[in-house]
């Protein structure tokens, strides 16, 4: 059952003083983004202890960094679907750490990329992957048949404007599914958040 409805109220509602009066849109109601309200949602739902689960969300939702770091920071754990052509630093690869600091002044502290050392999508690093990494997974019977596909696992790091910060984001598992006789993958999701990484996804 629903716990919470808000209703979205566009930027260009919000910001037009007519349409507001005239629906009667109260004043301390503001714009705010989906993945804003819902994280509101989420904090309001986790301040009032109620029985804690999974978050899921698909890819509006997931491909928001700060919706993300929110759900981490209320120590919960999250499956959430991610665009294929969102950025992540391969296994075992990270950003570049900051310059080395001159004798005067504040030393840098920003991360790092170079011409050859950047991340890439998720799509890019599914298709690099050996087919042999893809396990088939079968999940329950569905009505004509069993339901299943192809996975693989992978630790990344997301790679979203790490270059404004000092340290790089947490490893998180990468799911991605690729069916057999697809061209190439078709689903690909953040499984788990890097408050609790497991030993094995």
């Amino acid at each position: 059952m629903p716990i919470a409805y808000r209703l979205y109220l566009p930027q260009e509602w919000a910001q037009d003083g007519k349409r507001r009066k005239k629906a009667e849109v109260p004043k301390e109601i503001t714009f705010q983004t989906k993945p804003e309200i819902a994280l509101d949602q989420i904090r309001v739902a986790a301040a009032a202890n109620l029985d804690r689960g999974v978050v899921l969300a698909d890819a509006a939702y997931g491909i928001n960094t700060e919706f993300r770091h929110g759900i981490t920071k209320l120590g919960l754990q999250y499956v959430v679907g991610v665009q294929s052509s969102i950025t992540v630093w391969e296994p075992g690869q990270q950003p570049l750490p900051a310059k080395p600091g001159r004798r005067m002044g504040r030393p840098p502290r920003l991360l790092q990329r170079s011409k050859e050392h950047q991340p890439m999508s998720v799509k890019h690093l599914a298709m690099s992957m050996s087919p042999h990494s893809f396990r088939e997974v079968t999940w329950r019977e569905g009505t004509n048949q069993k339901l299943q596909s192809r996975f693989v696992a992978a630790r990344v790091r997301p790679a979203h404007r790490d270059y404004e910060k000092s340290e790089p984001y947490p490893e998180e598992w990468l799911l991605i599914e690729w069916p057999r006789g697809e061209s190439e993958p078709t689903n690909t999701g953040y499984p788990v958040c890097p408050l609790i990484p497991p030993s094995k996804p």
